[in-house]
């Protein structure tokens, strides 16, 4: 909280001595327009005060309208609906938006079901688009009002398109998983951007409803990547227990969760190591390796030269979910997820709150009525 200085008192004003008041010039005495003078600044004040309480009452009613919140808003699914909206070592949020490319058009949900859905790789062309697909550039464009061409982003196919995994021509080259496409964040692009598969990844620190997420998706027969934040595995070393007993992927998320731009190397390598070793600690045999996701996807390149050197990956996102945003509802979490998921996305989401646990159950469902398959951040990226 500031607080305003104190205006410094005025010092009293000496009275001027009686001859120096003798001396002073007779005043002259006032004519009537003068001394009805303020009467007239007065009334003009007060005209124009309701003048411009007038104009602010007619620009309340003509200007723009304000959104209210979503109504009908979903409430946390079973399981998950006992997640509370704050925890020791929660995961702060990622910072940025997608990896790598601005998303496309937003197209509403319900129109998705009918089309197919394509993420944009580097050095695509509208033309190529076309061609594979059997459609014209003009009906592309025109299902994409907001075509943008940039890597990473989701476009929609018009009906009658070809869809993207009967696509005759070659896939892009790629031996290794340093071919694959690497934005602001990291790698944010599977392998294969034609097969319907998208792997959802958590950045994940210490949260109640965390452990149920884990089974519901386990349950579903959903593999899942875990980003875990070292901090928190000094009290509670259970959690990397909880991800490998229910068949997911273990990742590295630092130990702070500070940002890393503005460490020297040899902080940001004591990150990744502290975590490393508290995970091996938590349970033999388990690793962090290959994986890393930075705190806020913010890289440089001495963050990248120390993960590399470390043995990981740095992994970004193509769709963030944007759960991490103050007063966020499941409908909106959904609502933008399904707008921009498409075949090889890497999908963003964080320690569980009432706004995820409401959405990814329909999220879950729209996927697989879809025909989208679940697997592991390393299993997308694997060439």
């Amino acid at each position: 909280m500031t607080h305003k200085p104190t205006p410094a008192r005025s010092a009293p004003t000496e009275a001027p001595p009686a001859s120096s008041l003798a001396a002073a010039p007779a005043a002259r005495r006032p004519s009537l327009s003068l001394a009805l003078l303020p009467v007239l600044l007065i009334v003009a004040g007060l005209a124009l005060l309701l003048a411009g309480q007038a104009r602010s009452g007619a620009e309340e009613k003509t200007g723009p309208a304000t959104l209210s919140p979503a109504a009908g808003a979903v409430e946390p699914g079973a399981g998950w609906a006992a997640a509370p909206t704050t925890a020791a070592a929660t995961v702060a949020p990622a910072a940025q938006g997608v990896a790598a490319a601005p998303s496309a058009q937003s197209t509403p949900a319900a129109v998705s079901q009918s089309l197919e859905a394509y993420c944009l790789w580097p050095n695509d062309t509208l033309g190529l688009i076309a061609q594979n697909a059997g459609v014209s550039e003009a009906a592309i464009l025109a299902a994409n009002p907001g075509w943008t061409g940039h890597a990473g982003a989701a476009i929609w196919l018009p009906a009658g398109s070809v869809p993207p995994a009967q696509w005759t021509s070659p896939l892009p080259a790629v031996t290794r998983v340093e071919d694959l496409p690497f934005g602001v964040s990291g790698y944010y692009l599977g392998r294969d951007n034609r097969q319907k598969r998208v792997a959802l990844s958590f950045d994940v620190g210490y949260a109640e409803g965390n452990k149920a997420l884990k089974e519901e998706l386990a349950a579903r027969g959903i593999r899942a990547t875990f980003f875990v934040l070292g901090g928190a595995l000094v009290k509670h070393s259970y959690i990397v227990d909880q991800i490998l007993d229910n068949g997911h992927e273990l990742g590295n998320h630092s130990y702070t969760h500070d940002n890393m731009l503005y460490m020297p190397q040899e902080m940001v390598r004591w990150e990744l190591a502290t975590t490393e070793q508290l995970a091996q600690q938590a349970r033999p045999g388990a690793t962090t390796r290959p994986l890393f996701r930075a705190p806020f996807g913010a890289i440089n390149d001495t963050v990248l030269g120390v993960t590399n050197s470390e043995g990981y990956h740095v992994i970004g996102w193509t769709v963030d979910s944007r759960d991490w945003t103050d007063n966020i509802t499941a409908d909106a979490i959904y609502q933008r997820v399904t707008e921009h998921v498409c075949p090889g996305a890497i999908i963003a989401f964080h320690d569980v709150n009432p706004a995820n646990a409401g959405a990814l159950p329909r999220l879950l469902d729209y996927l697989e009525s879809n025909g989208y398959q679940f697997v592991t951040v390393s299993e997308i990226l694997a060439p």
